[in-house]
């Protein structure tokens, strides 16, 4: 379950902001590239010094995310419940993110990869020698919400 955290770690950043706002622009990049499948694209939105969970270090989340999207065809997320806390040059983003994706058919592949799951967050941003990147990540699971 940790390579899903990753995308919703980038992909679920895209909710906040507006289209103005230089943190919204860092999600937009950022939402883009896990979109793409592009890797070195969402290494580029984590500061050199991000920390995640167990040490999860900003190359580390880029390995991780480049064999996780490797995996799936396509992903989606629903983001919601977002709170952005801003100071100035730093801002503290939580939030919920609930992935779905389908796996590339290739052998046994796609039952191997989960096609869902849900994750409540909270990051940390900050400026980097005058760009927003993500300086530190933390989450937790929650359950999947049913249909409405």
């Amino acid at each position: 379950m940790r390579r899903l955290v990753i995308f919703g770690l980038f992909l679920g950043l895209s909710a906040c902001g507006g289209p103005s706002d230089p943190i919204q622009a860092l999600l937009d990049r950022a939402e883009r590239a896990a979109e793409d499948r592009d890797a070195t694209a969402l290494r580029a939105c984590l500061a050199d010094d991000f920390a995640g969970p167990d040490g999860l270090t900003a190359d580390a989340a880029a390995d991780l995310a480049r064999r996780s999207l490797a995996g799936y065809e396509t992903v989606a997320l629903d983001v919601y419940d977002v709170d952005i806390e801003r100071e100035p040059g730093s801002a503290r983003v939580e939030l919920r993110a609930d992935f779905t994706g389908e796996a590339r058919k290739i052998g046994p592949l796609a039952a191997l990869l989960p096609p869902g799951a849900s994750y409540r967050f909270d990051l940390e941003l900050a400026t980097r020698d005058g760009e927003w990147r993500v300086v530190h990540a933390s989450w937790e699971p929650a359950p999947l919400a049913g249909p409405e």
